[in-house]
């Protein structure tokens, strides 16, 4: 069985405008901008088909379907970005045994969070409602999931392009909450009150649950 489902929220989207008298300077801006946004939905769609794919893998146990989702998010997510952000400041007052120790638990972790948000879309079908760029790297993609039953399960990714190129979600927002803000509030609150180590205590304790 997979972990309890962890739900967060959503930031508002931005787009900036182009005076027309930029217009003829930008045009070739806009065309990479158009691609930057096609290649994030595209993406968006790849890493959902991938994890319907191991997750409805009927040859596998439930562990491996685990396993592979794991991988399969190890590589389109960006966990090193994702591992960061969620501990906070915290993580400069780590030692260097404790920093190592979480950098190792973290994507077990995050990984099985991420497998609860997920079986709630699998085998649904995808309608790509909106695209907007955020920020200088940022797209954030705007999805949908029908159900045959309820409202449909609204999910926003956040893609960002590296500087090597590879296109990594940042985030996965699904009706309107993400895990990556509510961790980060629980961790900062967990370690003020029971310290570092009990926190990875804890991680590596739900991470094998």
């Amino acid at each position: 069985m997979f972990m309890s489902r962890v739900r967060v929220f959503a930031a508002l989207l931005a787009a900036s405008a182009v005076t027309p008298a930029l217009a003829q300077e930008t045009q070739p801006a806009a065309e990479v901008e158009v691609s930057t946004v096609d290649g994030a939905v595209a993406f968006a769609k790849s890493l959902t088909a991938n994890a319907t794919s191991v997750l409805t893998d009927e040859n596998k146990s439930e562990a491996e379907k685990l396993e592979n989702f794991r991988q399969v998010l190890a590589d389109g997510m960006a966990l090193d970005i994702i591992g960061k952000f969620m501990i906070g400041d915290t993580r400069k007052s780590m030692s260097d045994e404790q920093t190592t120790r979480y950098d190792a638990i973290f994507p077990q972790y995050i990984t099985k969070l991420y497998a609860e948000q997920f079986q709630e879309i699998v085998g649904k079908p995808l309608e790509v409602v909106e695209a907007k760029e955020l920020g200088a790297r940022d797209v954030i993609v705007r999805t949908k999931f029908d159900r045959k039953e309820g409202s449909p399960i609204m999910v926003d990714w956040r893609v960002r392009k590296l500087r090597s190129g590879d296109r990594k979600a940042i985030d996965i927002i699904v009706s309107g909450v993400s895990i990556m803000l509510v961790k980060r509030e629980e961790f900062s609150s967990f370690v003020s009150t029971n310290g570092v180590d009990a926190l990875l205590d804890r991680l590596e304790s739900e991470a094998s649950a």
